[in-house]
């Protein structure tokens, strides 16, 4: 199926635009244009769990820790503010079995708040 769009069109309807946001850190990733979904495509949403060429980067010097509200569970839990870039080794060191398999080979972990408190992980702090 091809698809032919004027600049003048996506200058006027832009409800058929929308970004595509990084899983990860929720900046976004690019662009996306479906005159299809006209009215309904949501202006900034996460579609994939494709990181973004920066969260990729860092996979490959550590490994994402991302904090959660307590007793979230399922792959997309309740985010609160927390994001960190941990080293392999230092990874090791914490995880263990199973567990560590897994962190390692996604290069992400969701890590309750509370956990994050007992292992000194501080969350940055807002500008005032």
């Amino acid at each position: 199926m091809k698809v032919s769009i004027k600049m003048e069109q996506l200058e006027t309807e832009k409800e058929f635009v929308g970004m595509a946001n990084c899983f990860y850190c929720n900046k976004p990733k690019h662009i996306l244009l479906d005159r299809r979904l006209k009215k309904s495509l949501p202006r900034e949403a996460v579609y994939d769990n494709e990181p973004c060429d920066d969260c990729k980067g860092l996979m490959e010097k550590g490994v994402i820790f991302i904090s959660v509200k307590d007793g979230e569970k399922g792959g997309n839990p309740y985010r609160t503010g927390g994001w960190w870039v941990i080293k392999e080794e230092a990874v090791r060191r914490m995880l263990k079995g199973k567990l560590l398999e897994n962190v390692l080979k996604k290069r992400i972990c969701f890590i309750d708040d509370s956990t994050c408190d007992k292992i000194g992980l501080e969350k940055a702090k807002e500008p005032k």
